[in-house]
This record gives C-alpha cells, sequence and structure tokens, in this order.
C-alpha cells in the first residue's frame, strides 16, 4: 500500500509571523554586554567616591600652585581653610618666611565676601570628607583657622603632611616633598 505524505502547505502570513531564532537573540544580547561592558568602565570613573574626588581635588591644587608659581616667577600657596572643607590656591604675602602659617590677609577676607580678586583655584571638598592631621614645615596647623602650604619659583615647596579622611571608615595620607613640591597619596585605612 502506497500511502503519499501530503504536507500542510503554509500559508506564506504564517512564516511572516515566526520569531526570532535563538541564535539571533543570542547575538543580540552578546551586543547589547559588550556594549555595556564598554560604558560601565566609564560611568564609575564619571562618579568618583567623595574621598577620591576630594583627593584629586588636593593633587590637582599642588599641581596649579606649583606650575603657576613656576610661571610667574612668584610664590603660591594653597590655603585650607573651614576646618579643611575648602583649598584654595593664591599668591603667597610677600615677605613670609620660615616655618610660619602665611596665610595672607586677602584668604582671611575671602571667608564669605567678594572683596579681593578670585583665588586661581578653589574646591569644596565633598560633605564627609575632612582633614583629620594637617602639618606644615613640622608644625601642627589642625586647630588654626587656616594652614598654607606654599610652592616657590624654584619648583621647591612647603613640607605637607595631612591624613584625609571620608567619614572616618576610610583615611588617605596626602604628603608635598620639600625638593620637588610634588604631592603624593598613600591609602592609610
Amino acid at each position: 500500500m502506497n500511502v503519499a505524505r501530503v504536507q500542510a502547505a503554509r500559508p506564506p502570513a504564517a512564516l511572516a509571523k515566526g520569531g526570532f531564532t535563538l541564535v539571533e537573540l543570542l547575538v543580540a544580547i552578546a551586543i547589547g554586554l559588550i556594549i555595556l561592558g564598554l560604558a560601565v568602565p566609564t560611568l564609575r570613573r564619571a562618579v568618583r567616591p567623595p574621598l577620591s574626588q576630594a583627593t584629586r581635588d588636593f593633587l590637582d591644587a599642588c599641581i596649579h600652585a606649583r606650575s603657576r608659581a613656576i610661571m610667574e616667577s612668584r610664590p603660591m600657596q594653597i590655603v585650607i581653610r573651614e576646618g579643611g572643607a575648602e583649598i584654595v590656591v593664591e599668591p603667597a604675602p610677600e615677605g613670609v618666611t620660615g616655618a610660619t602659617n602665611g596665610v595672607s590677609a586677602v584668604s582671611y577676607l575671602r571667608r564669605g565676601e567678594d572683596d579681593g580678586p578670585e583665588p586661581y583655584f578653589a574646591r569644596r571638598f565633598p560633605e564627609g570628607v575632612a582633614f583629620e592631621a594637617v602639618t606644615v614645615n613640622q608644625r601642627n596647623f589642625m586647630d588654626a583657622p587656616a594652614a598654607a602650604v606654599r610652592f616657590f619659583p624654584n619648583g621647591t615647596a612647603d613640607q605637607f603632611d595631612g591624613v584625609m579622611s571620608w567619614r572616618r571608615s576610610e583615611a588617605r595620607r596626602l604628603t608635598v616633598e620639600v625638593m620637588t613640591g610634588i604631592a603624593d597619596v598613600e591609602n592609610v585605612r
């Protein structure tokens, strides 16, 4: 007995309603994961943790003050004020020598007024970031209203050693080397 197999012919509309194949879905997911993998590190760098941002701001201030002192052939200083919540780069006052707190009168006046010239560089640290220790030229300035770290035209600087922490959970030691005026960072905890 010869039975012919007859396949039911599918109309063209039924073929068009077919979905994606498994391979097509896997390729689409793989492309999406590759794009996501490229985007996440960039986004993580854009949103820095508060302590990392404050550390970067301090290092930028040191670079700015040192280069400005060399280019303008006059001493510059980083002023740490408001309990270590703000840093400002400004010209160092005339005639201040030795291990003194060379904070200019302009720096004291600028606490909220717009009297003097604009500082060259000013940053406010994120909430919860503060200095635990500030030492300039081996003198403790933690209790002082402001402390200044001077950078000189020959590339040297005052000795600075400070510990910056974020909510007392993690901390970084910030130092400025005397002979080169270059800042360095190391994790403390």
